[in-house]
């Protein structure tokens, strides 16, 4: 559900099986996966079967937005998405592989609140744990906004902007470095400087590179992601 178009916030989450497979939700398997403590685990095939309906996300929904702490925390918001997922569970099997069990009767939903401030724009996550049966909710976990820069002006080179991911994550940059890999991997993309990856035609933009060629050094600009990805905007030969 959106209250107003969400930022282009980029993510890709793929779950690959031998056996039967199907995407999950990237939350919902996390939280399983922080819960497993001090274990070493061999995931030889991951068998995923989701159980909750088109009806079932609408009700946690519901459940959350009538909620009136979450109602607080959402107003004045400049826009948020809520994303219902399964919680899941791990299941040894026979052949000695893991399958991911949904847990009956409870959900996760996952809120996440943007604001512009002008130079920077904010995000803020909430995790909500709501009991079906029930239909109530049983946690309510409010992780701290976390402020980034829109745009940086400095010229960075890609070691300065990977050194830093954390601070940089989400940020408009520019970045200068020497190209390579371009047309030799599958995708709209390139290296600069062997450290960071380039994104040249995407959801945002589509641009022209037919006058680059691996070895020229180039400035891009675009919408950096940590560890260590640019989404660009704009990309110049030097």
């Amino acid at each position: 559900m959106r209250k107003t178009k969400r930022l282009a916030l980029l993510c890709l989450l793929l779950l690959a099986s031998v056996s039967s497979a199907v995407v999950a939700h990237a939350v919902g398997v996390m939280q399983s996966f922080s819960n497993t403590e001090n274990a070493e685990i061999d995931i030889q095939t991951a068998s995923v079967t989701l159980i909750l309906t088109p009806d079932d996300r609408q009700k946690v929904t519901n459940i959350v937005l009538l909620d009136s702490q979450i109602q607080e925390l959402l107003e004045g918001a400049d826009n948020y998405t809520i994303d219902v997922s399964e919680i899941f569970g791990f299941l040894e099997t026979a052949s000695g592989g893991i399958e991911l069990i949904p847990k009956e009767g409870v959900a996760q939903a996952t809120i996440e609140i943007n604001n512009d401030y002008g130079e920077e724009f904010g995000v803020q996550v909430i995790t909500v744990i709501i009991n079906l049966e029930n239909e109530e909710i049983t946690e309510i976990k409010v992780n701290p906004e976390n402020r980034k820069l829109k745009v940086n002006d400095n010229v960075l080179s890609p070691s300065e902007l990977v050194k830093d991911a954390s601070k940089y994550d989400g940020a408009i940059m520019t970045v200068s470095g020497k190209v390579s890999l371009l047309g030799e991997v599958f995708g709209y993309l390139f290296m600069l400087d062997e450290e960071v990856t380039v994104f040249y035609r995407h959801e945002e933009a589509t641009i022209d590179v037919s006058n680059i060629e691996n070895g020229d050094t180039v400035t891009v600009t675009g919408k950096f992601v940590a560890p260590d990805t640019i989404y660009a905007i704009k990309i110049e030969k030097n």
